[in-house]
C-alpha cells in the first residue's frame, strides 16, 4: 500500500486540479453556499410539510447532487461551486465545534426529564457496553472480511467511528416521524450518549494507532476520564448557569444568549482543554437546562423552544447539505484513487450489512435488561431501535480527522484516510436513505403510529364538539342580512363532514352527549393533564414559585406512569414535602442560626405553595372532568380519588398553620402582592391599548412595575419568627414572673429552629436544659415505663419540657423528638436553679406548670383529646396540689386522677412501693394506665371507690377533678 509523505494532507484530493479556480475564488462565496442551503431547506420544508418523507434525507440527496455537479462533472457551479469547495475543505474539528453545540444541546434540552430518568438505564446500556461491543464487532468484521492491509488498531478505529448512531440524524428523523415519547427518548438519548462514548473510544484507538501507550490500566483511566470527566464538566457549567439565571427576571434575550454561549464554552473546555468528550458534556449540560425549563413562564418557555428550534433547524439544514457534498467529494475521490469503483461500492454495501448485524446483536444481547428497566421494551420497539441506527455528520467529521492525519507511513496512509471517508460517507448515505426513508413504513406496519381506541373516541368527540360549534355559529350568521353561500362555507369544513348528520348546510346535530371514556387509565390521564394545565395557569399568575412548579410537574409525570393503579400524584408530592435527612445539620449548634432559618423556612414556604396549588388545580380539574364527561361511573371514581388526595393536602396545610402560622401568612401575602402587581400591569396595558398614554410614559411606568416584580421575586416577604423574649412574654406562666426574672431569662436563653425528627433529649440522659416550645410540636417517643406500655403524647406551643426533671433532679424521663418544624427556646439548668433560689412562690408556680406535661406523659389516653390550652385550663381550674410528710396515710377518690410528682408511697392493699412519677390508680381510670413500682409496672387494681397509700418519703401529689372531663 502506498504511503504519504510527512506534512498535512489536504481534504480535497482534487485541489491540485482546481487550484486555479480556488486561487481566484472569493471567501465570501462561502456565504452564497450558506444562503442557498438555507433557501433549499426552506423550500424542502414547505414542499414536504404534509408528506411522510424525512426532511433530512432529501437535504442529504440534494447535497450529494450539488457535490456531484461540482466535483464529478465538467459542469462547474461558478461562485456557488467556489462556496461549496470552501465549505467542503472546512476543518473537521471546526465542523464539529460549530454545529454540535447547537444540535446536541437542543436535542438534550427538548427531551422530557421524567422520560430521561425512566429510560436512563436503557440508554446507558446501549451507549456504554453497547458501543464497546459494536466497535469490536465492526472492527473485527473489517479486519477479517475486507481485503485491506489494516492492522487491528486501524480496523477498530473505523469500528469506533461507525459504532455510534448519530444524534443529529436520529433526532431530526424522529421529530419528522412523530414517534412515541418513550421510543423517541430511548433512541435520542442513546444516540447522544453513545456518540459521545464512541468519540472517547475513537480518541483512544486514534492514540493507539499513532503509537501512544495502550496498557490496560491506561486504557481504563482514559475511558473513565473521558466519560465521567465530560459529564462533570457539563454539570458544573449547567449548575453555574442556572445560578446565574436566578438573577435574571423577565429577560428572555439574556436567557437565550447565556444558554447559547455556555454550550459553546462547555464544548470547547471539554474537547480541547480537558481532552474529554464534548458531546457528553453537551448532553449533561442540556439535561441540566431541561430540568429547569418548567420554571420559565408561558411566554418565556415558548420563546425558548422557538429559539432553539429555529437555530437547530438552520444547523440541521446546513450540516445535512454539507454532509451530502462531502459524501459526493469522497465518492469521486475514491474513484480517483481506485479505478475499480464498483468494488469500492461493494465494500460500502457489505459494510452497511455489517452495521445492521452488529446493531441487531447489541440490541438483542441487552434485550432482557432493556425489557426490565424503565418502561420496558417489546420486540417491535427493539426492531425500531435497530432500524433507527443512522450514521451522520459526526461520523463524517471523525473520518475527515483521520484523513487529515500526519501521513506518517508508519501509521496511516493517504489511501487509508480516503477510504475512511468513503466508507463512512457511504454508510451515512445508505443508512439515511434506506433506514431513514423506511422507518415510517415500519411504524405503520407495526401499528405503532395508529390511534388507540380511547384516542379514536376522543377524536370523534372533538369532531362533534366542533360540529356543535358550527351549528351555533350558523344560527348567529343566519340572522344577519349579509348574503353568503352555505355550500361554499361547508365545503371548507371537511374536518367534521363525517360526523355531520345533514348533507346540506347549515348543519344540525342531535348529539349532545358527553365524552365517554371506559378506560380508567385514560380517564385519570385526562384528569392529570387538566391538573397540569391548571398548575401552569397558577404559575403564570405568580401564585407559586419556580421550585414549586418543578415538583408539581414531576408529580404529574409520575402519576401518569401509575395511572392504572389510581391517582398517585399526592404520593410523590408528600415525599418531596418531607425534610431530607441532611436538614438535621441545620438544627445543630454548628450551623449559624440565620442560615438555619433561611433553609428551613424556604422549605416550608415551598411546601405551602405546592399544597395550595395542588388543592386549587385539583378543584379545577374535577370541574373540567365533570363538564366534559358528565357524572358517569369512571369520572365519579376519579373525582373521589382526587377528593381523598385533597384532604391529605389540607391536613398538611392545617398542620403547618398550627405549628408555624407565620408561614401561611407569608405565603398569602406573597400571592396577594404578586396578584396586585399583575393587576396594575394589566391596567397599564389597557391604558396603552386605549391610546391614553404616550409610549415614553408607558415605558417609564412599565419599568417601575418590572422593578417591583423583580424585587418580589428576589426578596419576597420575610417570615417573622418570634424572638425568645416574645415567646417568654406571651407564655402564661413566665409572663407572671417578676420583671427582674423575665429580664434574666431573656438575656440568657437562645432559640433554635428544629426540623422534624430532631431529638431534643433522650431518655436517661443527663439533664442540662429545659425546653420551651415557641412554635411547632414535639412528640414523646419512650415513656418512663417499661417498653410494652404505649405512650404517644404530643406537646404543642407553650409546653415546657424537662421542667419536671429539673425540679426533682432526675435524668430525662423520655425521648422528645420534634414532630414538625419547631421553634425551641433553650433554658439552661443553671438558670432554672437560680430562679428557684429567689423564692416568692416561684417553686409552686413551676410545679403547677410541669403538671401539664406530666399529665400528658403519664395519662396520654385521657388527655390526648385535649389541646395544650385545654389541659392548662383543666390544671388551673380543677387541680389541687398538696405535700405530705412521712408516715401520713392518703386516700384517693374515684372522682379524681392523682399524680405523684415527688416522694415515695406504699400501697396499703398490695404493699407495693410506688415511686415518682406515677399515676395513683382509681376506679374511673382505664386499666391500661400504668404506675411505677419497685418491681415494675402495676395496673389498676379494679373498680375500687378509693385507695389508701402510706407516705414513705415526703411526697407532692396533684389531684385533678375529672368528674366533668
Amino acid at each position: 500500500m502506498a504511503t504519504v509523505e510527512e506534512g498535512p494532507l489536504p481534504y480535497n484530493l482534487w485541489q491540485g486540479e482546481s487550484s486555479s479556480s480556488s486561487s481566484s475564488s472569493n471567501p465570501l462565496d462561502a456565504v452564497l453556499f450558506g444562503g442557498m442551503s438555507l433557501l433549499i431547506g426552506v423550500s424542502c420544508r414547505t414542499l414536504l410539510r404534509r408528506t411522510t418523507i424525512p426532511y433530512t434525507v432529501v437535504l442529504l440527496i440534494i447535497g450529494i447532487a450539488l457535490g456531484s455537479l461540482e466535483f464529478g462533472s465538467i459542469y462547474r457551479l461558478g461562485k456557488l461551486g467556489n462556496g461549496i469547495r470552501i465549505w467542503a475543505d472546512i476543518d473537521a474539528d471546526l465542523l464539529l465545534a460549530v454545529f454540535l453545540p447547537i444540535l446536541i444541546f437542543e436535542g438534550a434540552f427538548s427531551m422530557e426529564v421524567h422520560q430521561i430518568k425512566k429510560c436512563m438505564a436503557q440508554m446507558l446500556l446501549l451507549a456504554g457496553p453497547g458501543v464497546l461491543i459494536s466497535t469490536v464487532l465492526i472492527g473485527a468484521a473489517v479486519k477479517l472480511v475486507f481485503p485491506f492491509d489494516w492492522n487491528w488498531k486501524t480496523s477498530l478505529l473505523l469500528g469506533a467511528i461507525l459504532s455510534a448512531t448519530d444524534p443529529v440524524a436520529v433526532v431530526a428523523l424522529l421529530k419528522d416521524l412523530g414517534a412515541s415519547k418513550k421510543l423517541s427518548t430511548i433512541v435520542e438519548g442513546e444516540s447522544m450518549m453513545n456518540d459521545g462514548a464512541a468519540i472517547v473510544v475513537y480518541q483512544l484507538f486514534y492514540r493507539m494507532v499513532l503509537g501512544k501507550s495502550s496498557g490496560c490500566i491506561a486504557v481504563l483511566e482514559y475511558l473513565a476520564e473521558g466519560s465521567l470527566g465530560s459529564v462533570m464538566i457539563g454539570l458544573v457549567f449547567g449548575i453555574a448557569s442556572l445560578l446565574w439565571l436566578r438573577f435574571i427576571y423577565n429577560d428572555t434575550l439574556t436567557d437565550f444568549s447565556l444558554a447559547l454561549t455556555v454550550s459553546y464554552i462547555a464544548y470547547y473546555t471539554a474537547q480541547e482543554e480537558a481532552e474529554a468528550s464534548g458531546i457528553l458534556t453537551l448532553v449533561a449540560l442540556g439535561m441540566v437546562f431541561a430540568m429547569s425549563k418548567d420554571t420559565h413562564r408561558a411566554g418565556g418557555k415558548q420563546s425558548m423552544h422557538e429559539f432553539w428550534e429555529m437555530i437547530a433547524y438552520i444547523a440541521n439544514t446546513l450540516i445535512f447539505i454539507l454532509s451530502g457534498v462531502i459524501i459526493a467529494q469522497s465518492i469521486f475521490s475514491i474513484g480517483y484513487l481506485d479505478n475499480n469503483t464498483g468494488r469500492s461500492w461493494g465494500y460500502v454495501f457489505l459494510l452497511y450489512i455489517i452495521l445492521q448485524v452488529a446493531r441487531t446483536i447489541v440490541v438483542f444481547a441487552f434485550y432482557p435488561a432493556l425489557c426490565y428497566f424503565g418502561y420496558g421494551l417489546n420486540w417491535k420497539e427493539a426492531i425500531i431501535i435497530i432500524w433507527s441506527g443512522l450514521r451522520g455528520a459526526v461520523g463524517l467529521a471523525l473520518s475527515l480527522s483521520i484523513k487529515d492525519a500526519s501521513g506518517d507511513p508508519k501509521y496511516l496512509s493517504s489511501e487509508t484516510g480516503a477510504m475512511f471517508v468513503f466508507l463512512t460517507g457511504g454508510s451515512v448515505l445508505l443508512t439515511l436513505i434506506i433506514n431513514g426513508s423506511t422507518t415510517q413504513l415500519l411504524l405503520s406496519l407495526f401499528g405503532m403510529d395508529a390511534l388507540s381506541e380511547s384516542e379514536k373516541i376522543m377524536v370523534n368527540y372533538a369532531k362533534h364538539q366542533l360540529l356543535r360549534k358550527a351549528e351555533e355559529f350558523s344560527r348567529i350568521c343566519s340572522g344577519s342580512n349579509n348574503p353568503f353561500d352555505w355550500i361554499t362555507v361547508g365545503g371548507y369544513a371537511t374536518c367534521i363532514k363525517d360526523v355531520c348528520e345533514d348533507t346540506v348546510w347549515p348543519p344540525c346535530t342531535t348529539n349532545h352527549g358527553y365524552l365517554e371514556i371506559n378506560d380508567m387509565k385514560t380517564m385519570r390521564v385526562c384528569f392529570l393533564k387538566a391538573t397540569r394545565e391548571a398548575y401552569w395557569s397558577t404559575f403564570n399568575e405568580g401564585r407559586i414559585t419556580e421550585s414549586s412548579i418543578s415538583v408539581l410537574m414531576e408529580s404529574i409525570d409520575e402519576a401518569i406512569d401509575l395511572a392504572t393503579q389510581g391517582l398517585h400524584d399526592w404520593n410523590y408530592i408528600s415525599t418531596r414535602l418531607k425534610f431530607p435527612g441532611y436538614y438535621k445539620f441545620f438544627s445543630t449548634s454548628v450551623c449559624p442560626p440565620r442560615l438555619t432559618r433561611w433553609f428551613v423556612l424556604k422549605k416550608l414556604q415551598d411546601s405551602c405553595h405546592i399544597c395550595s396549588a395542588f388543592i386549587h388545580a385539583h378543584r379545577i380539574a374535577r370541574q373540567l372532568l365533570l363538564d366534559y364527561t358528565g357524572d358517569n361511573g369512571n369520572a365519579a371514581i376519579v373525582v373521589a380519588e382526587s377528593e381523598v388526595e385533597e384532604l391529605e393536602a389540607r391536613k398538611f396545610l392545617e398542620n403547618v398553620k398550627n405549628s408555624m402560622p407565620e408561614i401561611i401568612h407569608q405565603t398569602e401575602s406573597r400571592q396577594v402582592t404578586f396578584s396586585m402587581l399583575k393587576c396594575l400591569d394589566k391596567c397599564l396595558s389597557n391604558m396603552e391599548k386605549d391610546g391614553i398614554l404616550t409610549e415614553k410614559v408607558v415605558l417609564h411606568v412599565h419599568d417601575l412595575l418590572q422593578n417591583d416584580l423583580e424585587k418580589l421575586l428576589r426578596s419576597p416577604p420575610s417570615v417573622r419568627i418570634p424572638k425568645p423574649r416574645d415567646v417568654l412574654s406571651i407564655h402564661p406562666l413566665l409572663a407572671n414572673l417578676s420583671p427582674a426574672i423575665q429580664s434574666d431569662l431573656e438575656c440568657s436563653v437562645n432559640s433554635i429552629l428544629k426540623t422534624p425528627g430532631c431529638t431534643l433529649y433522650t431518655k436517661g440522659s443527663k439533664l442540662t436544659s429545659v425546653w420551651l416550645i415557641g412554635n411547632g410540636s414535639v412528640r414523646s417517643r419512650r415513656s418512663p415505663f417499661p417498653i410494652h406500655c404505649h405512650v404517644d403524647s404530643t406537646y404543642h406551643r407553650g409546653s415546657v419540657l424537662g421542667l419536671y426533671e429539673a425540679l426533682v433532679g432526675k435524668p430525662y424521663l423520655s425521648d422528645m423528638v420534634t414532630d414538625s418544624v419547631a421553634l425551641c427556646v433553650e433554658i439552661k439548668l443553671e438558670l432554672i436553679i437560680s430562679v428557684l433560689a429567689r423564692g416568692n412562690g416561684i417553686e409552686e408556680l413551676l410545679w403547677k406548670e410541669c403538671t401539664i406535661v406530666v399529665s400528658k406523659l403519664l395519662a396520654p389516653d385521657m388527655f390526648k383529646k385535649f389541646s395544650m390550652q385545654e389541659v392548662r385550663s383543666i390544671v388551673d381550674e380543677r387541680s389541687v396540689m398538696n405535700t405530705f410528710s412521712s408516715q401520713e396515710v392518703i386516700e384517693t377518690s374515684h372522682h379524681s386522677i392523682n399524680f405523684l410528682l415527688s416522694g415515695c408511697l406504699r400501697d396499703q392493699s398490695t404493699k407495693q412501693l410506688i415511686e415518682c412519677p406515677a399515676v395513683l390508680p382509681c376506679s374511673i381510670l382505664s386499666e391500661s394506665i400504668p404506675y411505677s413500682s419497685a418491681n415494675g409496672t402495676a395496673e389498676s387494681s379494679g373498680s375500687c371507690s378509693y385507695s389508701k397509700y402510706k407516705v414513705v418519703k415526703p411526697a407532692r401529689i396533684v389531684r385533678i377533678d375529672i368528674s366533668a372531663v
